[in-house]
């Protein structure tokens, strides 16, 4: 059975959730649940690094649709580290997912745009009178 490792870290409001290994049927649900637990109703965004991720099958894709589907009814982005040329980011491709979720190919410039949007995506409230 293919192993998919996730380890997840914070940064401000952002989980970043980094998945190496391979995720298909056989543990796509269970990586899905795994990273939707690390997301708390405070977080703005969740980014999920496959920089280091070896394959990913229609299963592992939907997840990935499902966990996006997720945030956006709680107001919360999801976001893709994918690599340019990878295997990964022809799978993004052809599938048209990034037409869905915001694909970026450095963890850099996605941490920026999850940081801009999160402000646009996510109004504080103003403060009451006191």
């Amino acid at each position: 059975m293919p192993m998919a490792d996730i380890s997840v870290e914070r940064e401000d409001k952002t989980v970043i959730a980094v998945i190496t290994g391979e995720v298909d049927m056989s543990n796509a649900a269970s990586v899905r649940q795994q990273i939707a637990e690390s997301v708390t109703p405070d977080d703005d965004a969740l980014l999920i690094d496959l920089s280091d991720l070896s394959f990913i099958d229609s299963a592992g894709l939907h997840a990935l649709i499902a966990l996006g589907t997720v945030l956006d009814e709680r107001r919360q982005q999801l976001l893709l580290c994918v690599p340019h040329g990878t295997v990964i980011a022809r799978a993004i491709e052809i599938v048209g997912l990034s037409r869905a979720i915001k694909v970026h190919a450095d963890r850099a410039e996605a941490m920026e745009v999850a940081r801009t949007s999160a402000k646009e995506s996510r109004p504080v409230d103003p403060p009451e009178n006191t």
